[in-house]
């Protein structure tokens, strides 16, 4: 038992349709309208109902990752196993299940106060069950059972949380990245890169210190290059905040680089992220260095 991919990202905003409009005119992901939900706005990516799902509130933040568990019975024996552990799960509703486009789902946070979801059975709608088609051009993303790409999100309580989700979610680990302190009288970077059960390098890390606004990035990524460019010359060309100039990773050789959403949610734009078809034959590593070359990070308008 352990998670299958990263199905969906819930954020808020403080203005609606301001994540509309950067994610379909920036991203490339395409708006989807549900009029029984006109308090939200749905992005999509590929053959899936959405990927990120965007609620309205006073301050724009992380709401919860949506962890695809695969199948009742996984889903099923992932709550007893957050219950055997002392996490407080908390089951959905119907409505909450139809605007998630899910059959059955459950929420719960992780040590550091995370809030994430975890489901079974992506279900869809008339206005959700359509051909992606995106505004800006972009042939596809990098998604199936892979999941939308991942998140980063801050974990205070770094080793309580890891050991939460290896030994509670059943995550596996990747990469534990530790870099020199940023600013003098800080602490080490520390990073933890964790999978899930696909390929792909990551679906989720974690960040050894606190964020305002719940989520250090999300990342999707792309087939070429060239879309990659393509939507930081959009960026640009829209004044959108650059949080990272363009660069490559070291551990999952992602070429990519960040910029800054409506509410401070920085988004990874990538292409070429690494993908491990057997865990077993992958030894975890340790890192040191962050980048091959590039992403050079700026600061943040205040």
């Amino acid at each position: 038992m352990s998670v299958a991919n990263l199905a969906y990202i819930h954020i808020s905003e403080t203005e609606q349709g301001s994540w509309r409009n950067f994610g379909a005119n920036i991203l490339g992901l395409m708006p989807i309208e549900r009029p029984d939900f006109n308090g939200h706005s749905f992005l999509k990516m590929d053959e899936a109902p959405f990927r990120i799902l965007v609620s309205t509130a006073e301050q724009g933040q992380m709401l919860g990752c949506g962890w695809d568990m695969g199948s009742k019975e996984n889903y099923q024996a992932m709550i007893a196993t957050l219950e055997a552990a002392n996490a407080t799960v908390t089951a959905g509703d119907a409505r909450g299940a139809n605007l998630r486009c899910v059959t059955e789902y459950a929420s719960s946070n992780d040590p550091s106060g995370n809030p994430f979801e975890i489901f079974y059975g992506r279900t869809t709608t008339a206005e959700c069950d359509v051909p992606f088609v995106s505004p800006t051009g972009i042939k596809e993303f990098v998604t199936g059972d892979m999941g939308l790409g991942h998140a980063v999100i801050p974990a205070p309580l770094t080793e309580e949380t890891h050991a939460f989700y290896i030994d509670t979610m059943g995550f596996g680990m990747s990469d534990d990245l530790r870099m020199p302190p940023p600013a003098e009288g800080a602490p080490e970077l520390r990073i933890i890169f964790m999978h899930a059960s696909n390929s792909r390098h990551h679906s989720l890390a974690l960040a050894n210190f606190p964020h305002p606004v719940g989520i250090v990035h999300m990342m999707f990524e792309v087939t070429s290059i060239d879309e990659v460019g393509a939507c930081l010359d959009r960026v640009n060309q829209a004044n959108v905040p650059i949080m990272s100039t363009l660069g490559r990773h070291c551990n999952d050789n992602m070429l990519s680089f960040y910029s800054v959403g409506p509410g401070g949610i920085a988004v990874e734009f990538g292409y070429d992220g690494l993908q491990i078809d057997d865990w077993s034959q992958f030894p975890a590593t340790e890192s040191t260095e962050g980048d091959f070359w590039g992403h050079a990070y700026q600061p943040m308008p205040s």
